[in-house]
C-alpha cells in the first residue's frame, strides 16, 4: 500500500502507474480530495481507479488501521501541522507519520523553506537527524528541481521550482524506515 498526502493528482497518477498497489490519499480537507475521489470512482471504462482510496484526516487524527502498512508515503510540499510533522517535531503529527511507514518502507518528502510564508527557516540536516532518531535512516538528501515538482503532479511545486523567489529553497528528503531483524531459532 502506498499513501500520499496532497490533492490527489500524485495518488491517481500513482495509482494509474501501479494497478497491482493500493494507494490511499490523505489530505485533512476533503474539498482538495474531491475532484480525485470523483474521478477514482468513475467506471474503469472511463479512466476509474478502483485502486485509489481516499482519506480525510489531518496528519495528528490519521486512523490507527493505516499503522504499519505502507510501503511508500509520499508528502509534497506541506503547510501547517503536516508540515511541522514532515519537519520531524515532537508533536503527535510527527509520531503518526512515522507510524504509517512499515518497517521496509520509504517516506519521501518534497518541502519548501519559505521564509516569507510565516514558516521556519528549514534547516535539512535537522530534519534528517529528527527522522533518524525515530528510527529512519536517510537515503537521499538534496535540493528539490523541477523535474521533482513534476514527478509529484504539484501545481504549486511547478510554479515554486519554475521561478524561485530569493531564500526560498525546496528540499527532497527519502527516509528508510530499517526492515526489523528477524528472529533466528533459539
Amino acid at each position: 500500500m502506498d499513501l500520499g498526502a496532497g490533492d490527489g493528482r500524485f495518488v491517481l497518477a500513482h495509482a494509474a502507474a501501479h494497478p497491482e498497489r493500493l494507494v490511499v490519499g490523505i489530505d485533512a480537507h476533503a474539498a482538495a480530495l474531491a475532484g480525485a475521489a470523483r474521478r477514482a470512482v468513475a467506471p474503469h471504462s472511463h479512466r476509474g481507479l478502483p485502486n485509489a482510496l481516499f482519506v480525510v484526516s489531518a496528519v495528528e487524527a490519521l486512523p490507527e488501521p493505516l499503522a504499519d502498512l505502507a510501503d511508500l508515503v509520499t508528502v509534497h510540499f506541506p503547510w501547517g501541522s503536516l508540515r511541522d510533522a514532515i519537519t520531524g517535531g515532537s508533536g503527535p503529527g510527527a509520531a503518526r507519520m512515522a507510524a504509517l511507514v512499515r518497517p521496509g518502507g520509504r517516506l519521501e518528502v518534497l518541502v519548501a523553506n519559505a521564509p516569507r510564508d510565516g514558516t521556519a527557516v528549514l534547516d535539512p540536516e535537522a530534519v534528517a537527524a529528527a527522522w533518524e532518531a525515530r528510527g529512519f535512516r536517510l537515503a537521499e538528501l538534496r535540493p528539490a528541481g523541477l523535474a521533482d515538482a513534476v514527478a509529484a503532479h504539484s501545481s504549486w511545486g511547478k510554479r515554486l521550482l519554475r521561478n524561485p523567489a530569493p531564500g526560498r529553497l525546496a528540499w527532497r528528503l527519502e527516509l528508510e524506515h530499517p526492515p526489523t531483524p528477524s528472529r533466528g531459532a533459539d
